[in-house]
């Protein structure tokens, strides 16, 4: 698959010309004529990288870089500026925006190629981005957790992990499996896009894993969306026969068949400020333990633990039956 670059330019040859020679070198160009469309495609393409002037009407370069890096679904995205005028000043102010580079638009073709590969290969080694769904991976996740410890603010991390996928991945083949494992990232997008703020963290720390980073006040309603969301829509990527059985049938080692259910989702929410946990791995171990006790439970389910505001007292909602609950 090849990458993905958005070229950003008010100036109709420019942007031809810019589009050409990205394509040249083997890129799938998106255009934007402004700032809004390129904020707006960011969000809808999701492209490994933006390329992008700095002087347009309407919203220009700065403008549109800062609130693409402001947004935690595009916050990922490499943002290269490009400009006309060779100004320190220039340059300061677009890296102060979240740019990951600046080039000035004479530059030579080689040149910007280089560091067109350079800022996305550096981009993908600090996030450990995943290639299927371009989420974050664990050295960002490491580094938002980190970063909402030393702010001493409450924060909620919500570990996502799917029931029977294994199974899936078994009787359906793999191509099928990353159809799955692409629709639960953007289940997971679209309802942060809905419930949560532009501050939210989004990460794919690798297989069906992912983990939501928020705030306590939204955990719960955003934890509820992304299950029924999920249940809603799973049914699609199953054969008719399955769905009707409500399970699938895989002939184990011994040769006998055993039945699987249909997919679910399970979610561990683990809430806390500084001091409740020493770091990071502390965070994952309790979350680890919050989702063995939810795996007892059939269907999609979400789990919340809040310390420090009301030890030990852990309700799992059991989204899959509506109102029901384990204690």
């Amino acid at each position: 698959m090849s990458q993905k670059i958005l070229a950003v330019d008010d100036e109709p040859d420019i942007l031809r010309l810019t589009q050409f020679l990205l394509e040249s070198w083997g890129y799938e160009v998106l255009t934007a004529s402004s700032g809004r469309e390129a904020v707006e495609r960011a969000r809808t393409e999701e492209p490994d990288l933006i390329l992008m002037d700095v002087n347009m009407e309407e919203m220009n370069g700065f403008e549109a870089c800062e609130k693409i890096k402001n947004d935690f679904s595009t916050s990922f995205i490499p943002v290269i500026m490009l400009t006309s005028q060779d100004q320190v000043q220039n340059k300061v102010h677009g890296l102060g925006k979240g740019a990951d580079d600046y080039v000035i638009k004479t530059v030579d073709p080689l040149e910007l190629q280089a560091r067109i590969e350079m800022v996305i290969r550096r981009t993908q080694e600090q996030s450990g981005a995943n290639p299927l769904t371009r989420l974050p991976g664990n050295l960002a996740l490491e580094r938002e957790i980190k970063k909402r410890l030393d702010s001493g603010e409450p924060f909620s991390v919500c570990y996502c992990d799917l029931d029977n996928f294994k199974a899936y991945n078994d009787k359906y083949g793999y191509e099928a499996g990353d159809r799955v494992i692409f629709h639960t990232a953007q289940t997971i997008m679209n309802s942060i896009r809905a419930l949560g703020d532009n501050g939210d963290f989004v990460g794919h720390i690798g297989g069906d894993d992912f983990v939501v980073v928020t705030t306590p006040a939204r955990d719960k309603l955003t934890c509820k969306a992304i299950a029924e969301t999920f249940d809603g829509s799973i049914t699609k990527f199953y054969h008719a026969e399955d769905l009707e059985r409500g399970s699938i049938e895989i002939e184990n080692r011994s040769g006998t068949l055993e039945r699987f259910p249909i997919m679910s989702i399970t979610i561990a929410i683990v809430s806390g400020v500084k001091g409740d946990f020493p770091s990071t791995h502390v965070i994952a171990e309790r979350a680890a333990e919050l989702k063995k006790y939810l795996k007892k439970y059939a269907g999609s389910n979400y789990l919340s633990e809040r310390r420090g505001v009301r030890e030990h007292n852990v309700n799992a909602v059991r989204v899959s039956q509506g109102i029901g609950r384990a204690r």
